[in-house]
């Protein structure tokens, strides 16, 4: 679910948005927005994001992944070696939409997850979610 559905106050502050004066990692000069979604299930603690880089046309160009936790638990939280140590790090969403520029798209977040910074707004970002998803979650429950 995308962030900005659950929190768009937010996400209008925090989007992450890179702006290529040339072209760079063999992407075109422009502008670029990382789009973060996360997991809806309020019991769900997977602790990862996808993030889908999009032009300035909005044209979603490719869908990153990025599992922020050591190997040892994704391996355990996936209860499987391969897609496990797949999980860590970023990587192509397998379920995400990809294009030609997606190895491209891959790199330049790579390189934006260089800074410490950005991965703890994305961390940030992934509890607000899940609290107020959960907190949507509970309400529901309680005026069944």
């Amino acid at each position: 679910m995308p962030l900005f559905r659950i929190l768009p106050a937010l996400t209008e502050q925090e989007t992450g948005r890179i702006i290529l004066a040339q072209e760079t990692l063999g992407l075109a000069r422009g502008a670029y927005s990382l789009v973060e979604s996360y997991c809806f299930d309020p019991d769900c603690d997977c602790r990862k994001v996808m993030i889908n880089v999009m032009s300035d046309s909005s044209e979603i160009l490719g869908t990153v992944g990025f599992g922020w936790e050591n190997e040892d638990f994704y391996i355990k939280w996936l209860v499987d070696e391969d897609l496990g140590r797949q999980a860590t790090g970023a990587y192509l969403e397998p379920g995400g939409i990809q294009t030609s520029s997606s190895e491209k798209c891959l790199s330049l977040v790579k390189k934006s997850l260089r800074d410490s910074d950005y991965v703890d707004l994305i961390k940030r970002h992934y509890q607000s979610f899940k609290n107020k998803i959960k907190k949507n979650s509970d309400k529901k429950k309680e005026s069944l």
